[in-house]
């Protein structure tokens, strides 16, 4: 899976964070010079070609310098009423959530309630596996915990965060604390524990009344698929074309690590916030997540520093880029799965910098048809290489491909695109290619989605 902010107690926004919210809840300037027109004009043809494509469902706002050069919604919010999204569209952000989650527990060690070099188990006593586990650690995923485990996204019961931490530290380690590196969601859940013990709140309201309500990001909590509230966009997957649902979602109990939804405008806010120091954080604090990747990501690719991450929840796609040096925001939201997640900020990023880049096209893929005994070579479970606790069945009914997932709990037909390539909707670049080992039997698969990104398998049985 993918990959990509005082004193205790008052929290003031200052005046250019208050300035830049006022800017996006108008929304675009009146009149932009004829650099930026130019730029946003590019801007929003790429992304309508790209909604025209059936490639994107969502909220796009990208700024430079402050100014806002576009803010528009793409594409449907709900396809059942007929809904369009707009920049007030609230989404599920995924994993974008760690970076609140990780400034929380700055903001907590500012406040002088905790310190990110205390073990682990001052805040949780019952969990003794962990005693040599830091704060740190969980930050930067270097635990040892690992990502899954703990429940199923899929399970409609809500699960308070001591019962859940129980679960988590029943898991066995993956490895010593500090030894290694592995992207860890049950970590950044355990970060949502000790954030309420630290603060004597609930990890939604210590967030609500230190970063959004300050920052008056009004749209932004913690979600739960029972809550009802205006504006909430629905979430799509395509198979053979057609929208579909997946299974309901209780992305609740993923706390700290992805349970909360937001808008593009209070995303905006957060990150005109985020770069002015003393608006939510100190200098100190935002260079100490940067530098050491708390909750967000930093990179140098074509010599350019930007700082982001990316989520997901099943239907719904996020990405915040930022580039300091250039003071250039990018972010959107989508409500679409098949949004290509790795070459939509790509390309947005190269319009602002004038780079070369491609209008989208539309895509057709066609089906060539194999035999029912051609498709049996490629039977069997298939697990992922970061995650071995989730289960991927690939099996054959005639002449068709299927494959039957843990996560997201589904079931989905593989159409063959000729060498050892299969697809799952005709519109979407998405691959699942198998792999062969040196005798040319299968033993891995490489499934590409997101148009970008991969998550490599390999067959277990």
């Amino acid at each position: 899976m993918v990959i990509l902010i005082g004193s205790a107690g008052c929290v003031t926004s200052p005046p250019a964070a208050e300035k830049s919210g006022q800017e996006v809840a108008a929304g675009m300037p009146a009149t932009l010079s004829p650099a930026d027109a130019a730029v946003s004009e590019r801007l929003d043809e790429y992304m309508t070609a790209l909604s025209d494509a059936g490639r994107f469902d969502g909220a796009v706002l990208v700024s430079r310098e402050g100014t806002i050069l576009l803010s528009k919604g793409y594409g449907t919010a709900n396809y059942e009423f007929s809904v369009s999204n707009t920049p007030q569209t609230v989404f599920p952000i995924g994993s974008n959530t760690k970076q609140f989650t990780a400034a929380a527990i700055m903001k907590l060690q500012e406040q002088g309630r905790l310190n990110i070099t205390d073990p682990v188990v001052w805040y949780i006593p019952d969990a003794q596996p962990w005693k040599d586990i830091r704060i740190y650690h969980l930050l930067n995923h270097t635990s040892g915990i690992p990502s899954e485990g703990g429940f199923l996204i899929t399970d409609p019961e809500d699960i308070a965060l001591p019962g859940l931490i129980e679960r988590i530290a029943a898991l066995p380690l993956t490895f010593e604390p500090g030894k290694g590196e592995t992207y860890s969601n049950n970590g950044y859940i355990t970060l949502s524990y000790i954030i309420e013990r630290a603060s004597g709140m609930s990890y939604d309201e210590y967030l609500r009344e230190n970063i959004f309500l300050p920052l008056g990001m009004t749209s932004t909590r913690q979600d739960n698929a029972r809550d009802v509230f205006a504006n909430r966009a629905s979430g799509y997957t395509t198979v053979t074309g057609k929208h579909i649902h997946y299974d309901l979602q209780n992305i609740h109990n993923s706390y700290g690590a992805g349970s909360l939804h937001s808008t593009t405008e209070d995303i905006y806010r957060w990150e005109q916030a985020f770069h002015t120091p003393g608006a939510i954080l100190s200098a100190q604090s935002v260079e100490e997540m940067e530098e050491n990747g708390f909750g967000i990501v930093k990179a140098t690719p074509a010599n350019r520093t930007v700082i982001g991450h990316g989520g997901r929840n099943f239907g719904f796609i996020s990405y915040t880029l930022y580039y300091p040096d250039e003071d250039v925001a990018i972010i959107f939201l989508s409500n679409h799965d098949r949004t290509p997640m790795v070459t939509l900020p790509a390309n947005l990023s190269a319009i602002v910098f004038n780079e070369p880049y491609s209008l989208p096209q539309k895509i057709e893929r066609k089906t060539l048809p194999m035999t029912a005994e051609e498709l049996v070579e490629y039977t069997g479970t298939y697990v992922p290489v970061w995650e071995k606790t989730w289960t991927f069945t690939v099996f054959s009914s005639g002449d068709h491909l299927f494959y039957t997932s843990v996560v997201p709990r589904e079931t989905v037909e593989l159409f063959p695109d000729g060498n050892d390539t299969f697809f799952v909707t005709p519109e979407s670049a998405d691959s699942f290619i198998f792999k062969r080992d040196d005798r040319g039997e299968v033993d891995g698969l490489l499934m590409y989605t997101m148009e970008g990104s991969y998550d490599e398998m390999v067959k277990v049985s």
